[in-house]
């Protein structure tokens, strides 16, 4: 999944089947992850306008600020960071991983300091 991301500016285009979410709670905590749920949502990464959209029942659109870069975890898992600012100005970060440890499992993060959201995806052509 997007492996010359920095290279090769286009749109790129993502389905998700599912996504689960879980709140952070002040003075709590995370809470646990809620029962994943079937989706049917298209995600687009335009990087010529630095701009992901995810048009779930209301439109999600994250402006990036930062290109963080590509990180491997110690179980060869990529992920690739974004800093993003939504449209109410709120900032972000949407993270793609490519889970080699999950028979390479493709997912998006959006994470912001009170929520997150995780999506099951694939690659459209």
């Amino acid at each position: 999944m997007l492996p010359s991301l920095k290279l090769h500016a286009q749109v790129y285009k993502l389905k998700a089947t599912n996504f689960t979410s879980k709140v952070n709670v002040e003075g709590r905590g995370w809470g646990e992850w809620a029962d994943w749920k079937d989706s049917d949502v298209l995600i687009t990464m335009d990087m010529d306008k630095d701009r992901i959209t995810i048009y779930s029942k209301e439109v999600q659109k994250y402006d990036i600020a930062e290109y963080e870069g590509k990180e491997t975890d110690d179980d060869g898992d990529d992920i690739w960071s974004f800093f993003c600012i939504n449209e109410d100005g709120v900032k972000c970060r949407v993270r793609l991983a490519k889970l080699k440890s999950q028979n390479g499992r493709n997912q998006v993060y959006v994470d912001f300091s009170d929520l997150m959201i995780v999506y099951n995806v694939y690659t459209l052509d």
